[in-house]
């Protein structure tokens, strides 16, 4: 139970419109900077391997060959280099947002809400967050949240798209694993036309786990926060500025994951393709 609390706290951390604003200033390097950890996107990126090795530890107990599956995941591991996959998001971000769309984000990250907010989300990094969760959900069942929040913390993850979005990750890292898996053994069983389907189908038994999960943590995160003060927090996410930053984030971060991905693709052919 406590490694799939992990799982989904990463996912958590984690949450095709653009708005028209226009400016010709460009973003400092500096504003970026201080976005990326205002936002949490620093923290989700931390946080992949964490990912990584949840999936490994369920692939080890149907693997066929245990020791060579480690081998792999040890080269994803490794192919995760935080310097690197930060800074291709770091460019994404500089190329999409305009500099009156940047200074807008800040003075919102910057604002009192958001920041308290932010505080109630970094509880997910804290080393007794799995126990506190799990305590917390006990708690529920004896005193169940009221109507009115339970409306407000939903429509919070249904506005913010926080499961597609985090299943659009999972599936980018076990694709990623599945394939590096391949590429080391290329004698072993797998129909690699099949991948795509399969995934597909993984991602249908995830979506209700993953939503439930997601809800729950929510009304653990958010408790400190009024019906009021979530609804606001959703209602940044329903305009134009909030659903662009939604989409350049999560863009940011495939294509960290693809960066990731060729980089151990080449490091797995170098340690088995003869």
């Amino acid at each position: 139970m406590k490694k799939c609390i992990s799982f989904y706290t990463v996912l958590f951390l984690l949450s095709t419109i653009f708005s028209p604003f226009s400016s010709a200033k460009a973003n400092s390097d500096t504003e970026v900077t201080q976005y990326m950890a205002l936002s949490g996107i620093n923290a989700v990126l931390s946080g992949i391997p964490a990912q990584m090795s949840t999936m490994n530890q369920q692939m080890q107990m149907t693997a066929k060959d245990p020791e060579q599956a480690q081998r792999v995941m040890n080269l994803l591991l490794n192919a995760w280099r935080l310097d690197d996959v930060k800074q291709v998001v770091f460019e994404h971000i500089k190329d999409n947002f305009s500099a009156d769309e940047m200074q807008k984000l800040l003075n919102w990250l910057n604002g009192d809400l958001a920041r308290r907010i932010k505080m109630a989300e970094a509880k997910a990094l804290t080393p007794s967050f799995n126990q506190d969760l799990m305590n917390y959900m006990a708690i529920l069942q004896t005193t169940p949240p009221s109507t009115e929040r339970i409306k407000v913390v939903r429509n919070f993850v249904e506005m913010t798209n926080l499961v597609e979005h985090s299943l659009k990750i999972v599936m980018a890292v076990a694709k990623g694993t599945i394939e590096g898996l391949m590429l080391a053994n290329p004698r072993q069983d797998i129909n690699e036309v099949q991948i795509p389907t399969q995934l597909t189908q993984m991602a249908a038994m995830m979506r209700p786990g993953l939503e439930q999960q997601m809800i729950m943590v929510s009304y653990f995160i958010y408790q400190s926060l009024t019906e009021q003060e979530i609804a606001q927090y959703t209602q940044f996410y329903q305009q134009p500025l909030g659903q662009k930053e939604l989409t350049i984030m999560y863009e940011g971060i495939g294509q960290a994951l693809n960066y990731w991905s060729t980089t151990a693709f080449e490091d797995i052919a170098a340690e088995f393709v003869e």
